[in-house]
Formats: structure tokens, sequence, C-alpha cells
């Protein structure tokens, strides 16, 4: 293909994104449905400009900005922005939508939703971050909890923690602090042989 077929089809796909988003947020993992890496495409063209890289004339770039680009995508601070809020909001969305085609919110860490949305990965961070402590928001906690959410996955990779996160760490009766399981990394079909 060559670079303006390419450009078009990227002009293309991203207007696509954007009346679908409402948004041209695109994550940088992001592909269509025709396996276009429209994600790595906006990143290319984003270091393009910021490098004022001959191949990104004016005419290139007011087609971008027409089309919904977003050459500085908001990255905020820790904490609850408008932007962690609402990719909380897409991940709450696709898990749902999850669970409702497959019964469960057990998640394999590589699933992709036919949107491109990478919900395996979402929803693993949710697991890495209770697991280190990093997920403290009761709110966000009772939200997944209610969704059935899947603390401990036998799955590999599953960040083995066996309860759901509270604020605090509970003893057991015996004493000690609460035990997380780190033998959930491995597959439990191999963990047999």
């Amino acid at each position: 293909m060559r670079n303006d077929e390419r450009f078009n089809a990227g002009i293309a796909h991203l207007r696509a994104y954007v009346n679908e988003h409402g948004h041209g947020r695109v994550p940088r993992t992001f592909v269509t449905a025709e396996g276009f890496r429209l994600g790595r495409w906006v990143a290319v063209k984003r270091l393009a400009i910021r490098n004022n890289s001959p191949a990104m004339t004016e005419q290139r770039i007011a087609a971008l900005n027409a089309s919904g680009f977003v050459l500085h995508p908001r990255r905020g601070v820790q904490g609850p922005t408008a932007l962690h809020q609402e990719q909380w909001n897409d991940g709450i969305t696709h898990l749902c939508t999850y669970i409702a085609e497959h019964g469960d919110a057990d998640v394999p860490r590589r699933y992709v939703s036919p949107d491109g949305y990478q919900l395996g990965m979402w929803v693993q961070t949710r697991r890495k971050q209770a697991h280190t402590g990093r997920l403290t928001d009761s709110a966000r906690i009772d939200e997944l909890n209610k969704l059935g959410f899947v603390w401990t996955s036998q799955r590999r990779g599953g960040f083995g923690i066996t309860t759901p996160p509270s604020r605090k760490r509970t003893e057991t009766q015996d004493g000690t602090a609460g035990k997380v399981d780190g033998t959930t990394d491995t597959d439990p079909k191999e963990s047999s042989r």
C-alpha cells in the first residue's frame, strides 16, 4: 500500500473509531476488525508531528485534525481524573458484556473484545492492583464484587489473590496475615503432571 493510500486508510479508520467511541484517544494497541493497527498508526503520526517530520504536511495535519485526531492524549496523575473514570467505565462496560456472553467474569488475560478493547489486560491489571495493594477504592472494589469479579483465576497469570481486596489485611485465626497464593501463575493442568 502506498503512503498516500495508507494515510487515507488510517484517516478512514480514525473517523470510524471517533464515530463509534466519541473521541480520538485511540489506545496504542487498538486493532480494527479489519486488522488495521490503528493505535500504532496514530502513535506514529503523533511522533512524526512532534518531530516535525517532512511527511506530515499541513494538509495531512489538517486531515488528521478534521478526523478527530488527538495529538496530546490526556495523561492525568494517579487518581480519579475524568480520563481515569472514563477508562474505568469502559472496562466495566466491556466486563458486563463479557459476563452476559460467557456467564462469568473469569476473563482470559489475552482476551480482546470484538471492538478491539483489551479486556483481558484490563482485568489482569485490576487483579495485579489488588494483589499489590494498589486497588483501594472501596466503591470500585464493591462494583467489581457485585459483578462477580474473579480475583483468583485458575488461568495462567491470575495473580492468585485469595480474597477480594480490602482497605486493611485481616489476620487469620492463627494470627498470621491473610495469605496470598502465588501458585496460580501457572496452568493448573501443568501442576498436576
